[in-house]
């Protein structure tokens, strides 16, 4: 196992992946995590549940947070929430590397680099689903399971995979206005994290190649991990 940065990868790993093993390229979101390999086109695994346990020990907490400095008793049953919910995460996050870890052996896992800091904005709900995230951890346990390389995540969401021109997004569809391309934003981003760890260039060439077994560019394969 070996894990790379960005900057690494762009001296060392394009050999590397030549000569030995294929990339499989991961776009994280706050409920979907969208992976991408030309032979085995677009795979999807469900983070809604990963999401609904922050939300729900937020919500417990909540209703108990303005007992708590009249009632001592009721910062331990907040800290045993706080506990349960970082083993349920655990627990989730485990399950869902060991399964991609196993399932896909034989690749290079490529992720992109992301700091939650840098996305936040005045939103607060914005800020407050952001947090609720947890692709470091994935990443991480991701590290300790497989191979691994990290890449630079600018533009990999508004560039178009197929002509590389920069498009604002609105919605789940990603669409390009230079090349009229029509993609699921996260297989997009999915497609540019691959030929960024592989050192492509968007082209509408290469892009044919690359996604010539998807049959839907909008609706992927859903994996069912009971986790």
């Amino acid at each position: 196992m070996f894990l790379l940065s960005f900057q690494q990868t762009r001296i060392t790993v394009a050999t590397y992946v030549e000569h030995f093993q294929d990339i499989f390229a991961w776009d994280l979101n706050i409920g979907t995590l969208d992976g991408f390999n030309p032979e085995l086109g677009w795979i999807r695994y469900d983070l809604r549940k990963l999401y609904h346990i922050h939300r729900t020990y937020e919500l417990k907490r909540k209703r108990l947070q303005s007992l708590a400095s009249k009632k001592p008793s009721i910062k331990k049953i907040l800290k045993k929430y706080s506990m349960r919910e970082r083993n349920e995460v655990r627990d989730f996050t485990h399950k869902l590397t060991t399964e991609i870890s196993k399932k896909y052996a034989d690749y290079i896992h490529a992720f992109e680099d992301l700091h939650k800091e840098a996305m936040l904005n005045d939103s607060r709900e914005h800020n407050r689903i952001i947090k609720k995230s947890n692709w470091k951890t994935i990443v991480k346990l991701m590290s300790y399971k497989s191979s691994i390389m990290l890449i630079d995540p600018r533009n990999t969401t508004k560039r178009c995979s197929r002509c590389s021109e920069i498009n604002n997004i609105n919605g789940e569809i990603y669409e390009c206005k230079k090349c009229s391309l029509k993609i699921n934003r996260h297989l997009n981003a999915a497609v540019n994290i691959y030929m960024d760890a592989k050192r492509l260039k968007p082209s509408i060439e290469t892009f044919r190649e690359l996604t010539k077994n998807i049959k839907n560019l909008l609706e992927p394969t859903i994996i069912d991990v009971k986790l």
